[in-house]
């Protein structure tokens, strides 16, 4: 019943959005809400149906729900552990791309007004059109009045691998030296692990399991809250530390459950949003781009005057990027990505990027007063020659109300509001959620251990030794192959210069990412092998061990790399992982210490 309740709110979202007019003209975002609130719905259906009976009263309905809650957990829990975990690292993609990368070259600052100079020389004497790589390139701003210079090799498509970046620099007035940088693929890795949940399959394949994994996840929160309520005032904010073992792991597991409970809701809401709506047949809306002003054989607007424009639509915001993309270019049509991509950053209702014949100035950039609707920043859609807005509703401040909804819903996923303090607060409600999902675990197999006369402590039996056995070997599987990405990636970045803009080549960044995938699995391979077959005392320890070892030479390597060329490195980042190394230390040698034998 309350399955059938759960698939007819979604359902009755698709149709609302594509036959109700005046839910019609919000289009893609006008879905992307209702699906939310469908799978809302659908999860408070299906609590409620469960406590359907005779039964009045709450402490018997706290009875029928144990049996649900306990079940749910036990099935979800390490899956759950593993996306928490990645998603917690994913929340430093961008600074852990910077940290990875190797010394870049000086003099890459280039005055906005020497910008368009600098690309008429890497045009090619006696043709009045730029160069085919030069027809995407993209100004990083340093300062107020410089920038960085950079063109990408190959398409950058919406949660596609990164592109190798051709960097230009200004040695001294009026030469000029290429470099090509390959950026390493090990935070799109992680990424991906977040999104599937470390399941080892296509993103569209994974995407069904995990929007329904997410229901389920919600169901189990509805269900705990009840399970609380007979004894939330007896209870709230204890930990028993003396007495039964699982005494011990239902009193943490209550308590980082009511102190997380909203935050956890708005993520199985989030992700119900990312896994179904590529279910959902598409929508009619009028999120089009409006058609180019210009022909694309003038002049693009000097960056100077861009920023300017940009300045006068929207004061609080601070541009951080400018692409220029002057000729044709790819689209990002592929449904899977496309599906996964659009509710999150959609620039064009159906599409991510404009038509592939229509250029397009692409202003990215933070806004420190409003919500983000991306991981890190919003955007403005310009036509590059004349400066008009061909699309805003991804322009922070500047959104309709149903854009700017959607923008909070998501913001309150990815933690881009509130700058650095709500970030470090992710980190630690993340965390959160895995020892959460931890000692759910642990309650479970506590609960579920035979019990023999005559002995305190009860015994293992063969379903709940081997279970226990995956579900820590899957937690620090992940937590080891997570540090080994992280060793890796200093590894994986390369920069080497070139003497024209023809000799850049397309690196195989698709290949590189499978090594690194494959260097993960192995690791949780590993991880889960030792389980199987080592004690689980020794194993906890050597892989705790092994987890350090690899942030420890991460952070060696990359703080020896910047001390050789004396160039400065990320300073938070690198305390973080060292304060993390320091904690796996600990925890390694306080499990694989001796104990005393007790008398």
């Amino acid at each position: 019943m309350g399955s059938i309740l759960a698939a007819f709110c979604l359902l009755a979202s698709c149709w609302a959005a594509r036959h109700i007019p005046f839910l019609q003209p919000y289009g893609a975002t006008g879905l992307s809400l209702l699906v939310m609130g469908g799978c809302l719905t659908g999860m408070i259906a299906l609590t409620l149906c469960v406590g359907i009976g005779n039964w009045q009263k709450l402490q018997h309905l706290a009875i029928r729900y144990r049996s649900l809650h306990g079940w749910i957990g036990i099935m979800t829990g390490s899956m759950l552990s593993v996306g928490f975990l990645a998603g917690t690292v994913t929340l430093f993609a961008t600074p852990l791309q910077q940290w990875s990368q190797p010394h870049l070259p000086a003099q890459r600052n280039i005055p906005l007004a020497d910008i368009p100079t600098i690309l008429d020389r890497l045009t090619p004497p006696g043709t009045g059109q730029h160069p085919a790589p030069a027809l995407h390139y993209r100004l990083t701003l340093t300062t107020p009045g410089s920038a960085s210079l950079s063109i990408p090799v190959g398409p950058e498509l919406p949660l596609g691998l990164p592109a190798s970046q051709i960097l230009v620099s200004q040695p001294a007035p009026g030469t000029i030296q290429l470099y090509q940088m390959i950026p390493s693929p090990v935070p799109n890795v992680i990424g991906g692990l977040h999104r599937r949940m470390g399941l080892p399959l296509p993103e569209n394949w994974a995407m069904p399991f995990v929007g329904i994994l997410c229901l389920l996840y919600g169901l189990a929160l509805l269900s705990g809250v009840i399970l609380l309520l007979p004894g939330i005032w007896r209870t709230l904010m204890t930990v028993r530390l003396e007495g039964h073992a699982r005494r011990l792991w239902l009193d943490l597991h209550s308590l980082l459950g009511l102190c997380s409970l909203p935050f956890q809701l708005i993520i199985a809401l989030t992700v119900a949003l990312f896994a179904f709506a590529p279910l959902l047949p598409p929508c009619s809306g009028t999120e089009a781009m409006s058609p180019p002003h210009a022909a694309a054989s003038s002049a693009p607007l000097p960056p100077i005057t861009a920023l300017k424009q940009m300045q006068n639509l929207a004061p609080e915001f601070q541009p951080l990027t400018l692409d220029y993309v002057l000729g044709p270019h790819g689209t990002d049509s592929l449904p899977e990505r496309l599906a996964l991509h659009a509710p999150l950053y959609n620039a064009n209702g159906l599409r991510s990027l404009p038509p592939s014949d229509q250029p397009y100035l692409l202003i990215e950039g933070t806004d420190p007063h409003n919500p983000l609707i991306g991981r890190d920043r919003g955007a403005v859609l310009m036509a590059p020659h004349t400066g008009t807005v061909l699309d805003s509703q991804n322009l922070p401040g500047r959104q309709s109300l149903a854009r700017h909804m959607l923008t909070w819903c998501l913001a309150l996923h990815f933690g881009s509001f509130g700058g650095e303090f709500v970030r470090w607060l992710y980190v630690i409600l993340g965390l959160c959620g895995v020892g959460f999902f931890h000692t759910a675990n642990k309650l479970w197999l506590n609960t579920h251990r035979h019990k023999v006369p005559g002995q305190t402590a009860p015994v293992d039996t063969l379903a709940t030794s081997w279970l226990s056995r995956l579900s820590e070997g899957t937690l620090l599987g992940c937590l080891l192959g997570l540090c080994g990405l992280v060793a890796l990636s200093p590894f994986t970045s390369h920069l080497y210069p070139i003497t024209a803009l023809k000799d850049a080549s397309s690196h195989m960044m698709e290949k590189a990412c499978q090594q690194a995938s494959l260097f993960y699995y192995a690791l949780m391979l590993l991880s889960l092998l030792s389980y199987c077959v080592l004690p689980r005392r020794l194993c906890r320890g050597v892989v705790l061990a092994l987890a350090a070892m690899f942030l420890s030479a991460a952070v060696l390597t990359v703080t020896l790399h910047h001390t050789a060329t004396q160039t400065p490195v990320s300073p938070e980042l690198t305390i973080a992982f060292a304060i993390a190394s320091l904690c796996l230390w600990g925890g390694a040698f306080h499990t694989l210490r001796p104990r005393p034998n007790r008398q």
